[in-house]
């Protein structure tokens, strides 16, 4: 596997991460994307997560996951941003 594929793979275990971790929380997809982007409608927020976790419509392909994103993810959910990284990277390794 080359450093490009590991590099999709580590962002898509990382919000696969985030996402069951909110579910577990009791966060609805909705309320979540708002939580992280309240300064967008929630329609436009709920969208954004749900690109972000599978194919965005015009693309075909997941959005990817900027690093202030993954940070807001972090704190909405309560944990350090480097512990989810390395989570999801050895998740990844599997």
């Amino acid at each position: 596997m080359n450093d490009d594929d590991f590099a999709v793979k580590l962002e898509r275990f990382f919000v696969e991460l985030v996402a069951e971790r909110a579910e577990r929380r009791g966060f609805r997809k909705g309320e979540f994307a708002h939580q992280l982007w309240p300064e967008v409608s929630l329609k436009a927020a709920a969208s954004r997560w749900t690109a972000m976790r599978g194919k965005a419509a015009h693309t075909g392909k997941p959005q990817s996951v900027s690093i202030a994103d993954a940070q807001r993810m972090a704190d909405v959910l309560g944990e350090d941003l480097s512990y989810l990284l390395a989570v999801a990277k050895e998740n990844a390794r599997r």
